[in-house]
């Protein structure tokens, strides 16, 4: 299965991971689908509070 999504290795404290497992397991998201979602929801919060956040020119990012 073909994905654009670039694969990240995240360290997370016991006590959080913890957290972030048992909210994906009652909003049945996966673990990684429910740290995507608090991540937009933080990025939606800041850009509302801060303007859009630029992003590179893709000629720029390699």
């Amino acid at each position: 299965m073909a994905t654009e999504k670039r694969p990240t290795m995240l360290r997370l404290p016991e006590e959080m991971y913890e957290k972030v497992r048992y909210l994906a397991y009652i909003e049945r998201r996966s673990m990684n689908m429910q740290i995507e979602h608090a991540l937009s929801l933080y990025i939606t919060d800041y850009e509302s509070r801060n303007g859009p956040i630029p992003l590179p020119e893709a000629s720029e990012e390699k």
